[in-house]
């Protein structure tokens, strides 16, 4: 097995590793196979450095071929303070709680020094858009799709990890942003699947406690960035009518008497494994049904429609942002009120032309139900509207980061629903310090 020169191949997305020395220990994940090593493409980096320290020569087919000067990004100045902590750490690792403008002089600047070809994972094509338009306004110019090797790619992370297996070669550079707010097989595949010398994670605050997830991929935490301050922010208490409390408490009530059932028969089992459970289980799929009408009606229902009639009103001429639960909330919305509706339905080009008519000032007003998250700049917002309860965390703060700080975010919470607890949890976060709860009669 034992041979002068080691060689580094990608073979259908996975890495081989041809004459590994035989006195040198292989990273861990590979595995033998015949003549060769096997393993994830990401173990590309770590078999280089266990060759180049024991001083063995290989030939690397991967690497692809450095930017040209022309190619290169222009790089910010003076250059993010984060950069030389990643450039110090072999240019891997994960920074927390960049703003979206240092995120942007970041990549550009990781970039510009490695010389290397990039591909930034983002979670949407609205997180897409974004970033496309603000690299334009730096004049640096993306490519729309990755025909060939160029100097920075986008793509989001569901077509990442579905076409790895062939840009894992092209890109020596992997970007990851905002990880937290991906499906966790969808990065891992991402990350498994590149063979990025180079590697950077690109976190907001409140996916500090799973950088753990990423590290295997993207490196360690390098650097956690104060937080900025929030937009005032005001929970709207409004009551259900008659007829939909009676729904709800059906629908929940179906539900709770079948998931009481399930903890007490197993008690260490949580939310989770009782939805894959449910989805299984004829006699429990009833309750899986249920739970969604449940949040159904809470999410959207008729006072929460007018609540939005009154607060559209009061701000009209502003910029406003209206997150609404679901597609079919989101075209109610879109109609009643002629805002722009952006859902991933919509064609492509058509979402794209929606977004950058906002942030050109030629819209006022959107409404969707998710590619708002991301799709719109920072603080590029005067009021926000969080029209459904039910979201996370991290979701609920990148929405709020889409309001300026001098703005004003609004959340609509169902009365006595599951909505009043979640409101409730995240209020308690130190990004959502200053909340108000205004019951409405």
């Amino acid at each position: 097995m034992v041979t002068d020169t080691t060689t580094i191949l990608l073979t259908e997305g996975e890495l081989r590793l041809r004459g590994w020395p035989s006195d040198v220990v292989p990273p861990f994940g590979l595995v033998a196979a015949g003549a060769e090593l096997r393993g994830p493409a990401r173990l590309r980096r770590r078999a280089r450095h266990a060759l180049v320290a024991s001083a063995r020569p290989f030939c690397d087919s991967i690497t692809p071929s450095p930017l040209a000067p022309d190619e290169c990004p222009p790089t910010p100045l003076p250059p993010p303070s984060t950069l030389a902590t990643w450039l110090a750490s072999d240019s891997e690792g994960l920074v927390a709680g960049l703003p979206e403008r240092e995120r942007i002089d970041l990549v550009l600047a990781a970039a510009h020094q490695t010389k290397a070809r990039t591909l930034l994972v983002v979670r949407d094509s609205g997180a897409e858009t974004v970033w496309r338009r603000a690299l334009r306004e730096r004049g640096f110019s993306t490519m729309t799709n990755d025909e060939g090797a160029c100097a920075l790619a986008i793509t989001s992370a569901g077509d990442a990890a579905h076409s790895m297996h062939w840009r894992a070669h092209r890109h020596d550079l992997l970007v990851v942003d905002r990880p937290e707010q991906m499906p966790a097989p969808t990065v891992h595949a991402v990350l498994d699947g590149s063979a990025a010398l180079h590697r950077l994670g690109l976190v907001d605050a409140h996916g500090l406690a799973r950088v753990g997830e990423w590290s295997a991929g993207l490196g360690t935490l390098l650097a956690v960035a104060a937080v900025d301050s929030s937009p005032r922010r005001l929970h709207l208490h409004l009551p259900l009518s008659t007829t939909e409390r009676a729904d709800y408490e059906t629908a929940w009530h179906t539900f709770l008497c079948a998931f009481d059932a399930f903890a007490a028969a197993q008690p260490n089992a949580g939310f989770g494994t009782f939805i894959q459970q449910a989805r299984r289980d004829d006699s429990q799929r009833p309750a899986l049904f249920a739970w969604h009408r449940a949040l159904r009606v809470a999410s959207y229902n008729a006072a929460k429609a007018a609540a939005c009639a009154e607060l559209i009103e009061r701000h009209r001429g502003q910029r406003l942002l209206l997150f609404a639960p679901d597609r079919a909330s989101t075209y109610e919305l879109s109609r009643a009120h002629l805002i722009a509706p952006v859902t991933a339905e919509l064609p492509r080009r058509e979402r794209t032309d929606t977004l950058t008519a906002f942030a050109t000032g030629r819209l006022r007003a959107l409404v969707g139900p998710r590619l708002l998250d991301l799709g719109v700049s920072e603080g590029s917002a005067d009021v926000g509207i969080l029209i459904g309860g039910g979201f996370g965390e991290a979701q609920q703060a990148a929405r709020v980061r889409r309001i300026a700080t001098t703005g004003i975010v609004y959340q609509l919470v169902a009365q006595d629903t599951v909505e009043v607890g979640r409101a409730h949890r995240f209020a308690r976060t130190p990004a959502a310090a200053s909340t108000d709860v205004h019951p409405r009669r």
